[in-house]
């Protein structure tokens, strides 16, 4: 079985090369308007300093020089500006309702556990209308993060080395032991702007990712309609078989069409879309779930050409909504909710988690587990109407 379904994946694959579509609709469309898209509407998109609040539940002189380091920072100095909130639902309050970006807040404790050798947290309170202070302020807590960590370690080491407790702080700070300066160097709002052009692109590559899934698809109620499907099922090879080759070969089409337009983007703008394999895996998921999504819509089409519709509408829809064609944060609040259930939105969320965290394949965990759970209910609900339909 398994031979005859290789047999018929090749021979959908070697049909779509010849005409044309595969390279046309996979790569050349995609990068194209990739392209485009970067040059007329990417680069840096200025902003004005972010206003981010801090509340200081600690009261001690770790936290206070974190916050001081920050102010000292001539590369933050116009990024962002700090303000003292009071407590903690008060800064929530602040944040909900947009006067503030988002807040920062040093734990109770903070610098006890520090002057311990303990580390300290340090929590970041976000708001969803404002994506580029929960940005800024993201990337300035994990930037503190490595200054906890080189200070902790220096207290350990005081610690060993017989300094009195009430000198352990100028111990620290006189050895140069503060850690790395905070910079956002290597970050997604490096110098106060945020490059569009991965947006743009990594958003045609999710649209475009249901385009050609839709190409695989069609062919089957085309095959149906010129007597192929027919001919197959009189044979030994079951009709399931080839609706299943017909998807194997719009995923890997689709993988190929996002890989492909991810890698013109950063080679033409030389801007990183994060963690490569945790991106390869994103892409995967995200192709998984076009492809099931897309057959299922396509297994309630009498027509190829009713097919060619359904998968248009889908494709465009999930793309607006998902934040592919507009960001997300920029939709009314219904549609970001909206957003939630779509699978460009999940992948949005995850890339976007990988370029201004610049984590890892743990990062993305629950964006691929959300959009792999997509594809399972969809393949499932595709695979019950084809039986019904198509194959009866």
């Amino acid at each position: 079985m398994m031979r005859s379904i290789s047999v018929l994946a090749g021979r959908e694959f070697v049909a779509q090369l010849r005409s044309g579509t595969l390279i046309l609709v996979g790569v050349v469309a995609p990068v194209l308007l990739a392209v485009l898209f970067g040059f007329a509407l990417g680069g840096g998109d200025s902003t004005e300093p972010s206003r981010v609040g801090v509340v200081d539940l600690d009261g001690g002189e770790f936290a206070s020089s974190m916050q001081d380091e920050v102010l000292a920072s001539e590369e933050l100095t116009d990024i962002i500006t700090l303000e003292e909130v009071g407590t903690v639902s008060e800064a929530q309050g602040a944040v909900d309702s947009g006067e503030l970006g988002s807040a920062i807040v040093f734990t109770e404790g903070f610098t006890q556990t520090v002057r311990a050798g303990e580390g300290g947290v340090v929590e970041v309170l976000e708001s969803a209308s404002n994506p580029v202070a929960a940005t800024v302020a993201t990337s300035v807590v994990d930037q503190m993060s490595a200054l906890v960590q080189a200070r902790t370690l220096s207290v350990r080491a005081a610690t060993a080395a017989g300094v009195p407790e009430s000198e352990v702080q100028v111990f620290v700070e006189a050895n140069g032991a503060d850690g790395p300066s905070l910079s956002l160097v290597d970050a997604a709002m490096a110098d106060g702007a945020v490059d569009m052009s991965v947006f743009y692109a990594s958003g045609i590559a999710a649209l475009f990712a249901f385009l050609v899934v839709g190409t695989a698809a069609r062919s089957i109620l085309a095959e149906r309609r010129i007597g192929v499907l027919a001919r197959v099922q009189a044979s030994p090879v079951p009709g399931w078989a080839l609706v299943l080759s017909k998807a194997i070969v719009g995923f890997g089409a689709a993988l190929l069409s996002m890989c492909s337009t991810w890698i013109a983007s950063v080679l033409i703008f030389g801007e990183s879309w994060g963690d490569p394999p945790a991106v390869f895996l994103l892409f995967a998921a995200h192709c998984l779930a076009a492809t099931a999504l897309t057959m299922l819509v396509a297994s309630g089409a009498r027509t190829d050409a009713q097919a060619d519709g359904y998968v248009l509408v889908l494709s465009f829809a999930f793309g607006f909504l998902g934040g592919s064609l507009i960001p997300i944060f920029q939709l009314p609040e219904a549609l970001q909710i909206l957003s939630r259930f779509t699978p460009n939105g999940w992948t949005a969320n995850g890339l976007g988690s990988l370029v201004v965290s610049g984590g890892g394949v743990d990062s993305i965990l629950l964006p691929v587990a959300v959009l792999l759970a997509i594809a399972a209910v969809a393949a499932l609900a595709a695979g019950l109407r084809f039986r019904k339909g198509l194959l009866r």
